[in-house]
């Protein structure tokens, strides 16, 4: 009897077992099952958004640097776009933190129908976001703030001018794109351009000149819808432009220059960098609006022309002139 009753109690220890080691076999492999479902259900659900986005031209997740001339605007009615480079938006913004308030501000200037993205954030965040962007638009032209630099010991024929720059943040539902100007013209509701996130570079003077009514568009009109869409960020560019200027030097003269220290705000008697600083801690916070410090300058040298023998030394740039100059302008 008592082998019996071990044989017994074998029996049901090992059915025990069988059963605990099936019931989690089981249970793992539902669970992982279900693990599965979902992870292919969530695989869907990021196809079909992604689909949805690339259908709607909408790409947030990179940033284009670009220049907007208006070299061509009274001729032709046109606005140029050159692009610099376009990088993964998380690339130039690596903070997680300044990354979701720019995108979130995208979001907002792309409701809003106000291009200008620099608008939607605050003001302490404005300045990282914009010399964040100034580092990442002056490396296009590295070797050139060195070779501009050297200008002041040797012969150059380095000039450098200004720039000014914000973000923007707009899709252009015009059409006017072709495959083979003029000939395959894209048509359909595909037609139109992409609403991402764009540093937008325009030059100082022609944003003087948008800002005074010297250039204008033509009296025959754009030359279509897209350069049209162009001509406005233009347009709302330079308002911003003379609206810092205006509150930098208190004239609303749009060809003022910005002063001997470029933004002015420095007085003309030198005071100890640290009686400076002190005499900060209990100024008054100046007030801002959302338009205000949505632009800054950024100091681009460039190449004039190719050395030749026959060059007189006058014609090369002038000592004054080639002095490295501060890529910076922030009030």
């Amino acid at each position: 009897t008592r082998r019996q009753q071990g044989r017994r109690l074998v029996q049901i220890l090992v059915r025990q077992m069988f059963s605990r080691a099936s019931f989690s076999f089981v249970a793992g492999c539902v669970f992982i099952s279900l693990l599965r479902k979902a992870h292919e259900a969530w695989q869907r659900i990021c196809q079909a958004r992604a689909e949805f986005l690339w259908r709607r031209h909408v790409d947030f997740s990179v940033i284009q640097a670009c220049v907007l001339s208006t070299e061509h605007l009274g001729s032709l009615g046109r606005v140029e776009k050159r692009t610099l480079f376009v990088k993964p938006v998380a690339e130039v913004f690596r903070n997680e933190y300044i990354l979701a308030r720019v995108l979130e501000a995208a979001q907002k200037a792309a409701a809003s129908k106000d291009p200008m993205l620099m608008t939607q954030l605050n003001e302490e965040d404005k300045w990282h976001v914009l010399n964040t962007c100034t580092n990442h638009i002056s490396s296009c032209f590295a070797p050139y703030h060195v070779f501009f630099n050297e200008a002041r010991r040797t012969k150059s024929y380095y000039k450098s001018a200004w720039y000014c720059f914000t973000l923007t943040c707009a899709q252009t539902e015009a059409c006017g794109r072709w495959f083979i100007t003029p000939y395959k013209p894209v048509t359909g509701p595909g037609d139109v351009g992409s609403l991402r996130i764009r540093m937008v570079l325009v030059n100082e003077q022609e944003l003087r000149e948008i800002a005074e009514g010297t250039a204008e568009a033509p009296a025959c009109g754009m030359f279509n819808g897209r350069h049209e869409s162009r001509w406005q960020v233009c347009q709302r560019f330079a308002e911003l432009f003379a609206r810092q200027l205006q509150r930098v030097t208190g004239s609303r003269n749009t060809q003022e220059d910005w002063g001997k220290n470029l933004c002015g705000s420095l007085g003309r008697k030198k005071v100890a960098s640290h009686v400076r600083l002190a005499a900060l801690d209990n100024a008054p916070v100046p007030e801002y609006e959302p338009e205000d410090n949505s632009i800054l300058r950024i100091h681009i040298p460039f190449p004039s022309s190719a050395h030749k023998a026959h060059e007189e030394p006058e014609d090369a740039t002038p000592s004054a002139e080639a002095v490295s100059k501060d890529v910076v302008l922030f009030e």
